[in-house]
């Protein structure tokens, strides 16, 4: 089977473009859920896709271009964190779901965003992007053990912060 490199060919549509156009919702969504804001999300996507257009002819095969960007965005937002080590946290979605979100969505999403920032990318990539443990590592620049360690650390914080009221009653006569 003949693979389709991500190079525009000068014939029709760019593959790239037609890549973004069917992903970048989904893709803006992941961003959001890495920044925990709408606005620094939107200019994460943008400088990740302009990194890895700059170079999609090197992309041989257009069904790894998510992968990509994704690692794009990771090294990017992870490069901004540490050169100025602040967050700016909202309550905005970008291009939210069809319904509102629920109370336990909107709870969930702030308990996200209440975790330390490679924490939350590593949930954000191990159960939104569901990439394998080692997948996270990698994207994360860290190794295994360290990515399963804030996977680990992130799961224990958002059950205590999601547990139902009812759990957290003490269950004394």
């Amino acid at each position: 089977m003949k693979r389709e490199s991500m190079r525009p060919d000068g014939a029709g549509s760019d593959p790239f473009d037609e890549f973004v156009s069917a992903r970048y919702q989904a893709l803006l969504r992941g961003a959001f859920l890495i920044t925990g804001d709408v606005h620094d999300a939107r200019d994460l996507l943008h400088d990740a896709l302009a990194r890895v257009y700059a170079r999609r002819g090197a992309i041989r095969d257009p069904g790894a271009a998510e992968g990509y960007v994704r690692k794009a965005m990771v090294r990017t937002h992870v490069s901004r964190w540490r050169r100025t080590r602040r967050e700016v946290l909202t309550s905005l979605l970008p291009d939210g779901p069809a319904a509102d979100p629920g109370p336990r969505d909107e709870q969930l999403e702030a308990a996200l965003r209440s975790l330390p920032v490679r924490q939350r990318t590593a949930v954000v990539l191990r159960y939104y992007a569901d990439l394998p443990v080692a997948r996270v590592a990698e994207e994360l620049g860290c190794s295994h053990t360290t990515a399963k360690t804030h996977l680990a650390r992130a799961m224990k914080t958002l059950r205590q912060e999601l547990a139902p009221a009812e759990e957290m009653v003490g269950h004394g006569g």
